[in-house]
């Protein structure tokens, strides 16, 4: 199977998200864009080609006015490309358009006669473009398939909108994206509700929710002196915005009154402000700003449990998967989380859901699970790791995306997976 793959990976050995001026979004894309190569690689026998593109902010937010096309390889054996552009605003979406579809048109034309899979990971304008235009150029020669975790423009967060001409912008692109990818011929998706946000519910779709690739970052020594055993801490490292419930979670941590207790929040957004009050308040309450990942994971050991406060009554929820879910049940820590309609049935067996999602019955779970027997918490967090380890695991997760792309070149619509 002849594979094309067009993905936003920062390569971790250029320093990007260290060199850019500014928070730089695309670090969790660059993950599970990551996990699912190694995965595909990993069930087939010989490499994909990787088309990437180093997606940064504009020049001068990032000191490179130049991007040179240049050859690189994601694994041995592999011969991939790092496409070129100008990074200027605007100029910079057109070159990237223009050399991806150039390059791709002559990968096309090096297989001959073999029918060709054409992947684009995340919705990302240029690509899309250039992909379409390859297809409608080789037609039946090639099967485009879009992976999404999101969708552009449906179902985003109030605090992310901003009233200017560059929203404008970007919403009107985000609409023609979305007409654009209902003529991808399939789609991999992370909830099957995706498809009926798509508006393509009639194409072949498999749902994949996410892939976990261990992180670079191990347990260190350093996590020690974050223990604390005379306490219970509960640890929340992420987005802190008000629209992932977390003044629910903090509501809930003060309704619980025994000085055992330390609430540890990482990260920021829109609800950082009101988190310090609630800190300056209540001295168990530790807001701890963005820190290294690294530190993330040696806190998450010395953690007793860790949370996800997000609520089932938004409509995003539906629309998306947080890779936090995966990540929590990895560590090996009880998670404690509300039910969500993205989740497949199998994660049930290994999160801790309160009762219903109020503040009262989140701080009775917290209490529950932070006070149970050390054996009865390791055993759950020893059953949620190795779930997710060995069921979610690269590997396993892109087989299901093989067999997929593999009935989808035999036109055999029996074979589809998740349809």
């Amino acid at each position: 199977m002849k594979i094309a793959y067009c993905s936003l990976l920062l390569p971790e050995e250029k320093h990007i998200t260290e060199r850019v001026k500014g928070h730089l979004s695309g670090v969790s894309l660059h993950r599970f864009t990551k996990a699912i190569i190694s995965g595909l690689d990993d069930n087939l026998t010989s490499p994909i080609k990787v088309f990437n593109i180093i997606n940064t902010l504009n020049y001068p937010n990032f000191p490179d006015l130049i991007f040179h096309t240049e050859k690189w390889s994601h694994m041995q054996g592999a011969e991939d490309l790092h496409i070129g552009y100008i990074n200027l605003f605007g100029v910079k979406y057109i070159t990237q358009e223009i050399n991806l579809k150039r390059k791709l048109n002559r990968w096309v034309r090096e297989q001959k006669d073999d029918k060709v899979i054409l992947c684009v990971h995340d919705c990302y304008y240029p690509s899309v473009r250039a992909v379409l235009k390859i297809k409608k150029k080789y037609q039946d020669k090639i099967i485009t398939c879009l992976i999404s975790g999101d969708i552009p423009g449906k179902f985003e967060l109030k605090s992310q909108y901003k009233d200017n001409i560059k929203q404008k912008l970007i919403n009107n692109m985000s609409v023609k994206i979305r007409e654009m990818a209902k003529e991808f011929d399939s789609f991999v998706l992370q909830t099957k509700y995706m498809a009926e946000g798509f508006e393509v519910e009639n194409k072949p779709v498999c749902v994949v929710e996410c892939a976990f690739l261990s992180s670079i970052y191990t347990v260190s020594s350093n996590y020690k002196k974050y223990v604390q055993p005379e306490k219970k801490i509960v640890f929340y490292a992420g987005s802190l915005r008000k629209e992932y419930d977390i003044l629910h979670l903090v509501r809930a941590f003060e309704l619980i009154q025994d000085d055992q207790f330390e609430l540890w929040m990482a990260g920021g957004g829109n609800a950082e402000d009101e988190i310090k009050q609630y800190a300056m308040k209540d001295d168990r309450i530790k807001f701890l700003g963005f820190i290294p990942a690294q530190e993330v994971v040696d806190r998450q050991e010395a953690a007793t449990i860790l949370v996800s406060p997000r609520k089932s009554d938004h409509d995003y929820v539906k629309y998306s998967f947080p890779s936090k879910t995966m990540e929590c049940l990895a560590s090996g820590k009880p998670y404690i989380a509300h039910k969500l309609p993205c989740e497949p049935e199998e994660y049930r067996e290994y999160i801790c859901y309160p009762e219903s999602e109020t503040d009262e019955d989140l701080a009775k779970k917290i209490v529950e699970v932070s006070t149970m027997d050390v054996s009865k918490r390791e055993q759950i967090g020893e059953a949620s790791k190795n779930f997710i380890l060995n069921k979610k695991n690269p590997k396993a997760i892109c087989e299901r995306i093989v067999r997929f792309w593999s009935a989808l070149i035999r036109g055999d619509e029996n074979g589809y997976v998740g349809k």
